[in-house]
Order: C-alpha cells, then sequence, then structure tokens
C-alpha cells in the first residue's frame, strides 16, 4: 500500500495531468484510462485529467460515448504522466517526448515483464490493470459509482477471457461483484467486447481450416500475411483473439498467432494452458504474461519457428 500513497501524493502535488497506455488498447487498457480519470476527478474536482492516446483506436472503443474525450494532442503544461497497462516504454500510445516534458512520470500496471520504465512504478501480478486500480478507492477514500465500475468491469472482464483465464482469483470475483452491485450491465459490456463482425468470423474460418498442429507438443500455429489480409479486405482489428481461438482447440496446449504487419515486421500473440509463454517470448524482446504474452519481431517468420519448436523439444 506504500507505493499506492506515494502515487496519491504526486496526484496530490500536480493538477495537469496526463494518462496514457499501450498501443491499441484493449477493454482493460480504456477501462483503466477512463476508470483512473473518472476516479482522480472525483477525488479531487480541480484535477485536469486528459486522457491521450496518439495512435489509431480500435473499433469497439467508439461504441463507448466518452470515446470521445480521447485526446490526440499533449498539452506543453503537462505535470503529470501516468502509464496504465503498459509493459514498456517502446509500447506507449503517446510520443515519448511527453516524460520530457512532464515534472514526475508514474507506470501502474500488471504484466510482469514490465521494464518499470519510469520514476514510479507500481506493478503487480494481478488479472488485470483494472483490478488493481480498484485498490484506490480506499487510498483516495472515494465511493465507488457506476461510471467508475462500468470501466473497471471492462477491464477485469476483457484480461480474464470473461472469467474463463487462470488469472482469476477470489479477489478477482469480489471486485466484479461489488462493480456490479452498483449497476454494472454484464449483458452490455460482455456484448461489446465479445461480439464478432462479418470480417472477423471470416478470418476465424480461415483460421480454423489452415493452422498447423504439432501433435507431439500439442502445439497450434497460425500466420496471416498483409496480402493475405487485402485479399479478404480485413483489419489487423479483425485478427485479435486469434491465439485465443487457437488454445480453444481440444487437445491444443499451447498457440501462436503470428501477424505480418504494415510495417512487414511481424507480431506473434502467445496463448498457452501450461507452459510459461512469457519466457517464449522474451526470445523475441517480447513478454507478457505466464500464460499469455506477446512480442514484435523484425526476423523470418522460419525463425520464429525454428526457435519456439526448439525450445518446445528441450
Amino acid at each position: 500500500m506504500k507505493r499506492l500513497f506515494e502515487i496519491k501524493e504526486k496526484i496530490d502535488k500536480y493538477d495537469n495531468i496526463i494518462l496514457s497506455a499501450h498501443v491499441n488498447p484493449d477493454g482493460d487498457a480504456f477501462g483503466a484510462l477512463f476508470a483512473f480519470k473518472f476516479m482522480i476527478e472525483k477525488y479531487n474536482k480541480n484535477k485536469k485529467v486528459d486522457i491521450v492516446i496518439q495512435y489509431e483506436l480500435p473499433r469497439f472503443i467508439y461504441k463507448f460515448d466518452e470515446s470521445k474525450y480521447i485526446k490526440n494532442d499533449i498539452d506543453e503544461n503537462v505535470e503529470l504522466v501516468i502509464m496504465l497497462d503498459t509493459a514498456n516504454i517502446d509500447r506507449a500510445a503517446i510520443n515519448k517526448e511527453v516524460f520530457n516534458l512532464a515534472k514526475e512520470t508514474i507506470n501502474i500496471d500488471h504484466h510482469i515483464s514490465n521494464s518499470k520504465y519510469l520514476n514510479i512504478n507500481y506493478v503487480e501480478d494481478i488479472s488485470s490493470t483494472c483490478e488493481l486500480l480498484y485498490k484506490f478507492l480506499d487510498v483516495f477514500n472515494i465511493e465507488l459509482d457506476e461510471k467508475i465500475a462500468k470501466f473497471m468491469y471492462l477491464g477485469i472482464i476483457n484480461d480474464t477471457g470473461n472469467f474463463r483465464h487462470s488469472n482469476v482469483t477470489e479477489n478477482t470475483f469480489d471486485v466484479a461483484s461489488k462493480l456490479m452491485k452498483v449497476g454494472v450491465d454484464n449483458r452490455e459490456i460482455t456484448n461489446i467486447l465479445f461480439s464478432k463482425s462479418r470480417e472477423k468470423v471470416k478470418v476465424f474460418g480461415k483460421t480454423l481450416v489452415e493452422y498447423k498442429y504439432y501433435e507431439d507438443l500439442k502445439f497450434a500455429f497460425f500466420y496471416i500475411s498483409q496480402n493475405d489480409m487485402k485479399n479478404m479486405s480485413i483489419s489487423e482489428e479483425d485478427t485479435d483473439g486469434i491465439s485465443e481461438l487457437l488454445l480453444s482447440i481440444e487437445d491444443v496446449d499451447i498457440a501462436l498467432f503470428v501477424r505480418e504487419d504494415k510495417e512487414a515486421k511481424l507480431k506473434g500473440s502467445f496463448r498457452s494452458k501450461n507452459i510459461d509463454v512469457n519466457k517464449l517470448a522474451s526470445r523475441f524482446n517480447g513478454g507478457g504474461h505466464v500464460l499469455a504474452a506477446g512480442f514484435r519481431f523484425s526476423g523470418k517468420l522460419e525463425e520464429i519457428l525454428e526457435i519456439v519448436l526448439k525450445e518446445l523439444r528441450r
């Protein structure tokens, strides 16, 4: 709790605050941004709290009216920058110059691979950044309300896969229960997060038909190129969730989805039932959690497979 109160002291000290998260913010990042913004503003209405994301936003975010408050520009008078749900500085969805403009910087996250890259770093191995932020209700001595709860619930649902992942604990359910007690609509949140566009269904179908399975390793692998995506008229966002799809297949214990991005780099996403994929992702300078991790790689696809297969066969 000491580190939480240290963060509160910095929030007390500065009035011009920017919150940001990782590129391509998911439900936990988006939820954490708005939950923390509303918490700080409830704690002290005189604080100016901007959410700044300087990259393209996923489509699901526009289903929330609050998305209109996301800014693209940095206030040069910023005093405090708080990064949420962002494991390393290279993943930040904001110009790195902001860290030089600010008087203090804070990093709040739940990824065990977090590189602790700012002045104050609070990292805890927990289901989601939103579950972690729940602790600030006591720190700020404020009551939970529906507006805050909605975004906390969004983050928890996102990063637990609707309570299906092994990162779910008794505390996760306890927090979720308290969020629902103040009026969170579970159906609304889950429909926004888990409904699939026709394009996503199309690429999921391609995955299930074409994925490669290594029976001796119980390993499923799928790759999609920019040409494939162009031919199918799908976006990078439509490929989100493929690694989870692969892992849901019977007799698959570890899954890897690799996508070629617009810069011709390879973006990999590991999911596992019992193997430490954080260690595997670290071979490509990536990371995340024990059972869910990712990376970006400038080499060739064959190199990725060679390294992964070698590690799995050890």
